[in-house]
């Protein structure tokens, strides 16, 4: 059971709720993340799909699918892709056998530009786990990952392709 005690009304104090910690984490971390994105001109969204289709076995992956892994809509990947297909960071095109389906890759642009992103936004990271043993930013990771699958969603990387 959480530890989560009300007060004599019946109200819980926020700093004790988990869903409220990661909540602000995750906006501090949004917005330091996109500043240090600006200098390439990217969004979150856009790499988040570059890094995805970086690591797909496949090689490709659809917008849809994309979306999925990123945590958005269709819509917004398919405005994220427009852009960096754009700047020639990724291409796009039809699936051979799957109908409607389209296909989309890096490019090594692409893959030049993710690997500059990644070390603009790396002291994120950094600083988010500055306090921590490198023991302890393996457990919040594994912490992090169970609670993603209690409330079902997927880890990166362990999604089927579509």
């Amino acid at each position: 059971m959480p530890e989560q005690q009300p007060d004599g009304h019946g109200i819980v104090e926020p700093s004790t709720r988990i869903a409220y910690l990661v909540r602000m984490l995750a906006n501090a971390l949004n917005q330091q993340v996109e500043q240090a994105l600006r200098p390439v001109g990217l969004t979150q969204a856009q790499l988040a799909a570059l890094g995805q289709l970086a690591i797909c076995a496949e090689g490709w992956l659809s917008g849809a699918e994309l979306g999925r892994r990123a945590g958005i809509t269709a819509q917004g990947m398919s405005t994220a892709l427009a852009g960096l297909q754009s700047r020639g960071l990724v291409e796009r095109g039809p699936h051979p056998s799957r109908g409607r389906v389209i296909r989309v890759w890096i490019t090594e642009d692409g893959r030049r530009l993710l690997e500059r992103a990644q070390r603009l936004t790396a002291p994120v990271d950094m600083r988010a786990t500055a306090l921590l043993s490198v023991d302890e930013q393996r457990q919040l990771r594994e912490f992090l990952l169970r609670a993603m699958a209690g409330v079902g969603v997927q880890a990166p990387g362990t999604e089927e392709t579509a």
